[in-house]
């Protein structure tokens, strides 16, 4: 009986919390980010999602994220190559705010 209830409390403690993403905390991520780049040849120490992206690239008929799914990779795609820094919840969160406010995609999709 002690290995079982071992067992139990080891996949309970490895497992964590599953928390839905925070769209709030999203946008709060999505308006504070700053990233020091080069962009358009000058160098610039507040580069912002909008600088490279203004709201009508999210609502676009040709846009590239057609689900939820490519909707959190695109996400992650420019947290990993602008080196922003959010951990994979906080991209989950970027993307669930991105969702409400400008995709209504199902998060199944």
């Amino acid at each position: 009986m002690k290995k079982i209830l071992l067992a139990a409390t080891a996949i309970c403690l490895t497992s964590g919390p599953v928390l839905a993403a925070d769209p709030d905390t999203g946008k709060e991520l999505y308006d504070e980010v700053q990233i020091e780049r080069t962009y358009q040849g000058e160098h610039r120490t507040d580069i912002d999602c909008e600088t490279c992206h203004d709201t009508d690239f999210f609502t676009r008929n040709d846009r590239k994220a057609t689900t939820y799914a490519k909707l959190e990779a695109m996400v992650e795609g420019c947290n990993t190559n602008l080196d922003v820094g959010w951990f994979p919840e906080d991209v989950a969160d970027v993307a669930a705010y991105m969702n409400r406010e400008f995709y209504q995609f199902t998060p199944a999709e």
